[in-house]
């Protein structure tokens, strides 16, 4: 696509904030939440869409709570910034932007992605997005999948099949998230991928996937896209995921192997690998920490609370506003 007129980013910024807690909570999601320098996660996912998409066509789908922090944030305009009336799950979130969208390019393209992840270089992440934009283009409905580094239990995985073209397969299976055993298996094998829950397509595409596979859902998106007001029936749509609803069924999913780094910061043994190691393993990421006779600890703490631990191995301690975690890392 060699014009930025017919490409649009909608990011998905839902959630209840629990798997990071208590550094995520509710009231602020792990999307408004800074863990790689000074700027949240969601505003690092908005900037490294640019120059690849003009701000007009960056959208954000939040829920009502967060909406109003979002939109004072972010350099797009407020009225892209869309608040759920509820959470449905990502299927409907995906047919809600692709109804937003075709109100505005019936024939554009639509990066789906998640509001927060940790993605780097950002050159590599918008060339992987060019060549699956490409792919987009000949009707596939397009996914990214990273090589797994360790077998993973807590990702969803991506059996990829024939090749497209360089980097790029036909999706044979996508498997839930797998035990350990299990996940070796996978790592072993050489053609299994993580799914990031990045996903590429035509407006066209993937209205005709939801019409094949999420009826009721194909006729939200024909209703909205027509201008009706989702707010008025947004919570009559079906609670399902966009990958059981749709991708796992359809038959021209295809996967680009990603050459980014990429973390989900999805759990606090994310946040472990994230940050830097002092001499005895510990990542410490607080303003007021002593450790003594302590090795392989996760510390974070985002205020000046005084913390002092001895004797302790291997245990993840958090500290954020009211909420303390201390658990063991394994």
């Amino acid at each position: 696509m060699k014009s930025t007129d017919k490409l649009f980013a909608v990011i998905m910024a839902g959630g209840k904030g629990e798997r990071l807690w208590p550094l995520s909570t509710e009231q602020r999601p792990k999307p408004l939440i800074p863990l790689d320098g000074d700027l949240t996660l969601l505003e690092g996912t908005v900037q490294r869409l640019f120059p690849l998409l003009l701000p007009d066509h960056i959208f954000v789908i939040a829920d009502e709570y967060s909406a109003p922090a979002i939109r004072s944030l972010l350099t797009i305009p407020p009225e892209n910034v869309i608040a759920e009336p509820c959470r449905r799950n990502t299927a409907p979130c995906v047919a809600l932007a692709t109804a937003l969208v075709k109100r505005k390019s019936p024939d554009a393209v639509i990066i789906m992605l998640p509001a927060d992840h940790l993605i780097s270089p950002v050159t590599e992440f918008q060339d992987d997005l060019k060549r699956a934009i490409e792919t987009a283009l000949e009707d596939h409905l397009v996914t990214l999948g990273v090589q797994p580094t360790y077998p993973a239990p807590v990702f969803g995985y991506i059996r990829a099949g024939e090749e497209i073209s360089d980097r790029t397969h036909r999706v044979d299976e996508f498997k839930e998230k797998p035990c350990v055993e299990v996940a070796q298996q996978y790592l072993d094998a050489g053609n299994y991928f993580w799914n990031c829950g990045i996903f590429i397509w035509k407006v066209a595409a993937i209205e005709r996937a939801f019409n094949r596979f999420l009826p009721a859902l194909g006729e939200k998106i024909a209703v909205w896209s027509n201008g009706k007001d989702y707010t008025e029936d947004f919570a009559d749509c079906e609670k399902i995921s966009i990958d059981y609803g749709i991708m796992e069924k359809a038959d021209n999913v295809a996967v680009r192997k990603v050459t980014f780094n990429w973390s989900d910061v999805g759990t606090p043994e994310s946040l472990y690998d994230l940050f830097p190691k002092d001499t005895a393993g510990n990542a410490i990421r607080a303003q007021n920490a002593d450790l003594r006779d302590s090795s392989g600890n996760l510390i974070c703490c985002d205020d000046g609370t005084e913390i002092r631990i001895s004797g302790l191995n291997n245990f993840t301690v958090i500290k954020s506003g009211h909420g303390l975690l201390i658990k063991p890392r394994s």
